[in-house]
């Protein structure tokens, strides 16, 4: 028999089956018992008091309840996340067709709206005044309370009380949500068979009359439910005949999720600690958000998301990951550039596990997160940078000896800075544009010794750097903020001249928002996840928008030095898109040749991105599964061009060519090799 073919197959119209006398009698009975216990309470000498409690019992004019949060991606629409202990959103009942209240009603209690205590209005009593047991003073409470529910409020806000706390069965707490999760619409747009389905399952929420667990009992409760309309006089019997079995969306209750265990769930952590630190959240916790009803608007993209997990997941067949060795992790951020927005974001292939992106502050308040690593040779870019803002010109010579001693740092004999490669040219004397691509140790230490570690940390802060990591002693690590302290501020303290030799770590997080900053022409946008957000359809916060007017980190001509240097890099260059990027690696202890940590950073004229692959715990040397190094230029460069080569085409970008070289500032600035 098809389920969705009409009722006349059913033989439509049968009467249910008349209840034994036995139970009406006894139903009577415990009544009178629960009537004769309330007037024995309110009579004699507890009159007055009782008189007294009956007027004292506040009443709320709205019933506070859970009401779950939806987290969405950019467009408003798409659900991320679903959160809190209830999925609840409270609607208008105003809003929803009158065919929904009456097969509610028709079902449940065909007197509400003329009996006095009627089943919904005891219903809501129960709830509101959270009163559980059928003990007979437990029912006394709820019979005066009932009374004083209904002489405070109308029968209307009742039943909306009613309508939106209710539960329906597949976790679905009130109207709407029922009405999403059983048919994928709002509860406005709900048909009259389709609200019968649901009228239906509000007695065994259990599953009894879930058609996708049991389609018989679900259709003979649907039959059931009209049975009730037509002997109330809310349905009438042409409107009945036209009714069929409604189609529910798929459902199994044992892989059902709230969407936190996605790579993406993580977003979500960090769109909860980035609200807790703005005013109009400050004092909620993250309990109070996750079942505040709220409606979170992040700026991840979707389609952006989708294409960052299938590229760096390593559970997902055909990512760059796949198949590697187990004790490989990478991490991933897009940020989007002139706004700040993270578009994408992947810290791990669990969205409730470990974060290698970046770090939150958690439901506690405490930092949590695994995102900082040392930086390697990515934090020449931040040291070119500065060079370059010094009047530098990128074509100065340096000294590219490997070993080569700086005794005024103390780096001499085993200690002396090292070079893993040459300068392109084969000579012991490199310019800045060929020592960053070949990433040159000895050129940079000089560079970061000459400006100074300061103006290092500096250029690094202006770009996007908010957090650095240092080592007060051989077993810990300090998280330096660097957004209220200047590079004068933190070196020596914390830093030295080592910082450009990327030893100190930072958040993969920052490093794209870093790289968005030189894309977008200088101009930082500060990182973020959250793009607004509502409650009730009003309102609550959004997002700090960019008014072009920020100060540049560098102006155009240094800017095009810059971006052309680093987009002489092979490993990061696209086809058909101008492309500017920068690798990094750093080692296991004092061995150089043992990488644990490998970087590919860097940026076009429309996305910014930061790709990191080390260990998932320790530190050891990272190899393919060739049993090959990993360095910048192979598995993080792989997930960069990956992910730029369809990202642009998937997400509407349009290439944009890069400015040409001014090749301006000075060709022998101090710690140079004259020319």
């Amino acid at each position: 028999m098809d389920p969705y073919e009409p009722y006349e197959q059913y033989e439509p119209y049968d009467e249910p089956a008349p209840r034994r006398r036995g139970r009406k009698r006894s139903r009577r009975r415990r009544r009178r018992l629960i009537t004769m216990f309330v007037i024995l309470a309110l009579l004699g000498s507890g009159a007055v008091a009782g008189g007294l409690y009956y007027s004292s019992i506040k009443i709320p004019d709205t019933l506070v309840v859970p009401e779950a949060t939806t987290v969405y991606y950019s467009d408003g629409k798409t659900v991320l996340a679903r959160l809190g202990g209830a999925n609840r959103t409270i609607v208008d009942i105003k809003t929803l067709p009158s065919h929904v209240q009456d097969a509610v009603i028709a079902t449940e209690d065909p007197d509400f709206w003329t009996a006095s205590g009627a089943k919904i209005s005891r219903s809501v009593t129960r709830l509101a005044f959270h009163l559980d047991g059928d003990s007979i003073a437990t029912k006394a409470r709820v019979a005066i309370m009932t009374r004083r529910l209904e002489d405070k409020l109308s029968k209307d806000n009742i039943l909306s009380m009613y309508l939106n706390t209710i539960p329906f069965g597949r976790a679905a707490y009130g109207i709407e949500a029922a009405a999403k999760v059983y048919f994928a619409k709002s509860a406005k747009d709900l048909k009259l068979e389709e609200a019968m389905l649901l009228a239906g399952v509000v007695e065994r929420p259990d599953g009894t009359y879930d058609p996708a667990l049991n389609l018989t009992a679900a259709q003979d409760r649907v039959r059931y439910v009209r049975q009730r309309m037509l002997s109330a006089g809310l349905l009438d019997r042409v409107r009945a005949d036209a009714v069929a079995m409604p189609a529910t969306v798929e459902y199994d209750p044992k892989v059902a999720t709230n969407g936190l265990e996605k790579p993406a769930g993580l977003v979500v952590a960090h769109a909860l600690s980035e609200l807790r630190q703005t005013e109009a959240f400050k004092s909620m916790s993250w309990d109070e958000i996750r079942n505040g009803g709220f409606s979170i608007v992040t700026t991840v993209d979707s389609k952006a998301q989708a294409l960052l997990d299938k590229t760096a997941d390593e559970t997902l067949a055909g990512s760059v990951m796949a198949g590697q060795p187990a004790n490989l992790q990478t991490a991933a951020v897009v940020v989007e550039p002139g706004t700040g927005r993270v578009l994408a974001y992947f810290g791990g292939h669990s969205g409730t596990g470990a974060d290698f992106a970046g770090w939150y502050y958690d439901a506690n308040g405490d930092p949590t997160g695994y995102g900082a690593h040392p930086a390697g040779n990515t934090f020449q870019v931040y040291a070119l940078a500065a060079a370059l803002k010094e009047g530098y010109s990128v074509r100065s010579l340096w000294d590219a000896k490997s070993p080569k001693d700086f005794p005024e740092a103390d780096r001499t004999g085993t200690r002396a800075v090292r070079n893993d490669g040459k300068c392109p040219t084969g000579r012991t004397v490199c310019s800045l544009t060929d020592s960053a691509v070949a990433s040159l140790n000895t050129p940079f230490y000089a560079l970061g010794s000459a400006l100074g570690p300061a103006k290092v940390v500096d250029m690094a802060r202006a770009a996007g750097i908010d957090f650095m990591w240092t080592y007060p002693d051989a077993n810990s690590r300090l998280r330096v903020d660097l957004r209220a302290q200047d590079g004068a501020a933190v070196v020596p303290k914390h830093f030295n001249a080592d910082v450009g030799l990327g030893l100190y770590p930072v958040t993969v997080l920052d490093q794209a928002n870093a790289m968005a900053t030189f894309a977008a022409g200088g101009r930082r946008g500060q990182a973020h996840f959250v793009k607004q957000v509502s409650r009730g359809g009003r309102e609550v916060y959004t997002e700090p928008v960019s008014t072009g007017t920020e100060p540049r980190a560098l102006d155009q001509p240094q800017l095009s030095d810059l971006t052309w240097t680093l987009s002489r890099t092979s490993a990061g260059k696209l086809k058909g898109i101008d492309s500017a990027t920068k690798t990094g690696t750093w080692q296991v202890g004092t061995n150089s040749a043992n990488k644990a940590h490998a970087w590919m950073i860097g940026y076009t004229g429309k996305l910014a991105i930061a790709v990191w692959v080390g260990n998932k715990a320790e530190e050891k040397p990272i190899k393919d599964l060739n049993d090959k190094t990993v360095t910048g230029s192979t598995l993080p460069a792989s997930i960069y061009r990956a992910f730029m080569t369809r990202a642009h085409p998937a997400l509407g970008l349009a290439p944009v060519a890069f400015a040409k070289p001014s090749f301006g500032g000075d060709l022998n600035p101090p710690g140079s090799v004259p020319p």
